[in-house]
């Protein structure tokens, strides 16, 4: 009797050393979060504020380098013939010029990215995340210039989009899932983006303001799609189109075109 009682004493002191284990683990974790967080917080955030509409300048840049280096390779052939992957890689290429501690990653695993960013492996399984999905770019941003990247924003890349379609709704329920798990999970993931381009012919009986007011019924369209896709939940959506670009074909049509980016973000405090 004293043997089992003794037995049972021993497995209820163990049973309380796993359990202390396991808080003092959770707490060292809730340490290291806290400590990342406050480093990200106040100066860096503002910072990081900063950073969102220079992203969106940079992605904007990379389009069009995209567009002008295609033309020096072909001789006359613009954005609208070449490749996505052209554009990614432009892109990337602007947006590590941002400075010292910016970095960008091509068709990184979602998961790993997710995982990176401080999410829970339980948590990165969602609607709309697929196991082997891919990020056409991911920015990272490494705190003081260190090496040691956090990631900070996905990139999604697509050639022309002038309308809401199933490709289009499909990647902002995608970044959708991505931000609301960074969300629920306090993780590093500030904002999602996709980056496209839009353009029109222009007839020389339309006019130019035809061509602005083509792009601008666009724009509404889609930022209208992504909004309905995003529904009520914590997140929102604005499209960026900052500039028209103009060119002509040699049967002396012209055409406008620009590039844009949809943000989506959590709301402003």
């Amino acid at each position: 009797m004293n043997r089992n009682i003794l037995r049972v004493k021993i497995l209820g002191e163990m049973r309380l050393v796993f359990i202390w284990h396991a808080v003092l683990i959770y707490l060292a974790w809730a340490v290291t979060v806290y400590r990342e967080d406050h480093h990200f917080g106040g100066r860096k955030m503002k910072e990081l504020a900063i950073l969102k509409s220079e992203v969106v300048g940079a992605i904007c840049s990379g389009i069009r380098q995209a567009d002008r280096e295609y033309g020096k390779w072909t001789g006359d052939e613009g954005i609208d013939n070449a490749p996505e992957y052209l554009m990614t890689c432009a892109i990337a290429r602007e947006l590590v010029k941002l400075g010292k501690g910016y970095y960008a990653t091509l068709e990184a695993s979602v998961r790993g990215t997710l995982k990176c960013a401080r999410i829970p492996g339980e948590n990165r399984d969602s609607e709309g995340i697929s196991k082997k999905g891919r990020a056409d770019i991911v920015l990272w941003v490494a705190p003081d210039g260190s090496d040691e990247g956090l990631p900070r924003s996905v990139i999604e890349v697509k050639k022309r989009v002038m309308k809401p379609n199933e490709q289009f709704e499909k990647d902002v329920r995608r970044l959708k899932a991505v931000m609301t798990q960074s969300m629920a999970k306090v993780g590093t993931l500030d904002f999602g983006c996709l980056a496209f381009w839009m353009g029109v012919d222009v007839t020389p009986a339309a006019g130019d303001s035809y061509a602005e007011e083509k792009l601008t019924a666009a724009s509404n369209d889609l930022l209208k799609s992504a909004k309905g896709v995003l529904g009520k939940g914590r997140l929102v959506a604005r499209l960026e189109r900052p500039k028209l670009h103009w060119g002509r074909y040699e049967d002396g049509t012209s055409y406008a075109w620009a590039p844009c980016v949809l943000v989506i973000e959590k709301p402003a405090a």
